[in-house]
């Protein structure tokens, strides 16, 4: 039988009386629930059809402190009341009737989170505008700030008795902060990446550059041609001298010398002497190596 997930945890922000409150406390509030803002507000017969959502924003009306306390309060004891009452379910089939009084609760609570945010766009909507660069800007901001602004009614604690719109104004600017902070540094790798991609695509090879086979057969031509145009002395100075005797490192001249008792001036001349002889071997090569007269 498959198992049964437990339900989500419903949050809410604690206060003491809420134990020795009920829904009843919450069907009025004393005094005015938002301000009085009527020689601002537009009349219906000004309105057009075409209304924006600015529009609307700047039309949403903004709660008194007493309001604000009012809903707050109202929505996290709604919430207190469906937490404690998620806590009763057993799984019964009489807790389809506790499942339905708590559902009731969380959407009594949603109403009151709305009418919070609702008194909030123009706030949000005006951080949003103020650090947006461009109109495109704007509008990402602004969404940004909206579900921020839900967010930050769920958390705040209003029995601190500051108002909303200081903690609103701080959670809202530090995510959009933050937003544009990652947007420059995903723009930043994009561009990384498409100047990456553009330069490989056009990176063509030079016709008049010799290419890795060809260096890698040239080479070989030459340290093949060692035995017959070197003798065996002057294979052994160049071979130690260029760390072409499978040590992978050259050695100095005077090691050289040490150790085929020669001095130091003499090796040098051998090299020398040794190099002009290879280059005979390599005159074929001239063509594909030559220098390049353009310079």
């Amino acid at each position: 039988m498959e198992a049964k997930l437990a339900p989500e945890e419903i949050s809410f922000i604690p206060n003491d009386q809420f134990q020795s409150m009920s829904e009843p406390d919450f069907d009025e509030i004393d005094g005015a629930l938002y301000v009085d803002e009527d020689d601002r507000l537009v009349s219906p017969d000004q309105k057009t059809v075409a209304e924006t959502l600015l529009n609307a924003i700047e039309d949403s009306r903004l709660l008194t402190f007493e309001g604000e306390q009012f809903l707050f309060k109202r929505f996290n004891f709604l919430r207190f009341r469906a937490s404690a009452l998620q806590a009763t379910l057993t799984g019964k089939r009489s807790d389809r009737k506790t499942q339905k009084e708590i559902d009731r609760l969380l959407a009594e609570a949603t109403e009151s989170q709305q009418q919070v945010a609702c008194a909030n766009l123009r706030l949000a909507t005006s951080i949003a505008r103020k650090l947006a660069k461009s109109p495109n800007d704007f509008e990402d901001y602004q969404a940004e700030a909206y579900t921020i602004l839900l967010k930050a009614i769920d958390k705040f604690d209003y029995s601190r008795g500051y108002r909303f719109s200081t903690y609103e104004t701080h959670a809202i600017q530090r995510h959009l902060f933050r937003y544009a902070e990652r947007n420059q540094k995903q723009s930043y790798r994009v561009n990384a990446n498409s100047d990456a991609i553009s330069g490989a695509a056009t990176d063509t090879p030079d016709p008049d550059e010799p290419t890795e086979q060809d260096v890698n057969e040239a080479i070989e031509l030459i340290v093949a041609s060692f035995d017959h145009a070197l003798d065996e002395r002057e294979r052994f100075i160049v071979r130690a001298r260029f760390g072409l005797d499978g040590t992978g490192k050259g050695k100095t001249l005077r090691e050289i010398a040490e150790v085929a008792g020669l001095s130091k001036e003499r090796v040098r001349q051998l090299i020398q002497q040794s190099l002009e002889k290879l280059a005979e071997v390599a005159q074929p090569l001239a063509s594909t190596f030559g220098p390049d007269t353009d310079k």
